[in-house]
């Protein structure tokens, strides 16, 4: 798997920032620019398509309130309401604060929620999942902690003719109910169950900006149209497995004031451990919505 934090090959540089790729996976890092005061179109337009090229992208240095990041996110969409402030440390306006510090201001020890450790895209159990999730660090662990990003268009790619002739077409159901129950975690809210009812999406999604096909699955994927859930779970755990092998990981290692975005129409990701009694790990985290994926496939 692949850890180091600045990788092989540097993209070329603009007037305003400068691009490092972090893999040969995805992922790019930006230094020297400031996301805390407005940007210009030009340079917002070269970000999304950095986004689009990358599909993780990673803005070093930043120092971020709350109001500041959820500027930046409107650059990118509309930002989306969160379900889970209950299990967390709460939501500002639109802001998600997670945050193992109890009242004494100290590591608490606890754990992160179990979805978040899970292969993952934001919200498909919806049927408009998010567009992009941006998450700060505001303290990271010196040690762990790590978030994992896989690339699901190069897994497609890397599928047999025969694989993708099978799972071409086919239409898998997302549960929010099924996720958690699987992870062994604190149930759906009935929140979470009126607005994500269980809702299908291509298997095989077309990126409705580059036209590139991606395996859209993760632990929401709950069971294959058409088919019974044994049968079903044969196909999606096969799936998961190859998707998510090394080939296709870049694994951030965080650094202090990191701000990450991600492409959740391309990418899974995942949470990995760290010491939660020693180690002090606060984040931010905003959510884009994105657009129904039957809707882009019948467009």
């Amino acid at each position: 798997m692949n850890t180091s934090t600045e990788a092989t090959r540097t993209a070329p540089h603009s007037d305003d920032f400068q691009i490092e790729a972090l893999s040969p996976v995805m992922g790019a890092s930006i230094r020297g620019l400031d996301v805390s005061i407005p940007l210009s179109e030009k340079i917002v337009e070269r970000l999304k398509q950095l986004l689009l090229d990358y599909k993780v992208l990673c803005f070093r240095e930043q120092h971020l309130s709350l109001d500041a990041q959820l500027a930046f996110t409107r650059c990118w969409g509309t930002p989306l309401e969160h379900t889970m402030a209950d299990q967390l440390a709460g939501v500002r306006n639109h802001v998600q604060i997670a945050t193992n510090v109890g009242p004494d201001g100290k590591p608490n020890g606890k754990n992160p929620v179990a979805t978040a450790m899970r292969w993952h895209t934001d919200r498909s159990w919806r049927p408009d999942p998010a567009l992009a999730t941006l998450l700060y660090g505001v303290e990271t662990p010196r040690t762990g902690g790590e978030t994992r990003f896989c690339n699901t268009s190069k897994a497609y790619e890397a599928l047999s003719p025969a694989m993708k002739l099978l799972i071409d077409g086919l239409r898998v159901v997302h549960s929010v109910a099924y996720s958690r129950r699987a992870a062994g975690g604190p149930e759906a809210t009935k929140y979470e169950l009126h607005i994500g009812q269980p809702t299908p999406h291509p298997l095989v999604r077309r990126h409705p900006e580059t036209g590139e096909k991606a395996i859209f699955l993760g632990s929401h994927a709950w069971m294959i149209e058409g088919m019974s859930e044994e049968d079903s779970r044969t196909i999606i755990d096969e799936l998961m497995a190859f998707t998510t092998q090394d080939a296709f990981v870049y694994q951030h290692p965080w650094r202090r004031h990191d701000l990450v975005i991600w492409d959740n129409r391309c990418t899974l990701h995942a949470a990995t451990p760290y010491d939660t009694a020693r180690e002090v790990r606060i984040t931010h985290r905003t959510v884009v919505q994105g657009e129904p994926t039957l809707q882009s496939e019948q467009a």
